[in-house]
């Protein structure tokens, strides 16, 4: 699903999506030019008829350790099938 730049001079070397009904997520892994990699994770959504909401969040690779274990706890949480809904 995901697919590799083949172009070594992009900052942009791995890119995968994922549709989820009227929203799209986009991942992609990117290098700044001091060589420092990062997370881009993008959110478009269709709101009314011809309206696109785009949300972006970016996280540093020396983040990314944090970043996935919280993912992980929220993940657990949201599927945990002991959770009621107030």
């Amino acid at each position: 699903m995901g697919e590799k730049n083949n172009y070594p001079n992009k900052k942009e070397f791995y890119t995968t999506k994922l549709r989820a009904g009227r929203r799209m997520y986009y991942f992609n892994v990117k290098m700044n030019k001091n060589g420092d990699k990062y997370l881009v994770i993008k959110e478009s959504r269709k709101e009314g008829e011809d309206k696109i909401i785009k949300t972006r969040i970016m996280v540093y690779e020396e983040d990314i350790y944090g970043f996935m274990n919280k993912f992980k706890d929220a993940f657990e949480v949201m599927t945990s099938r002991d959770v009621t809904k107030d």
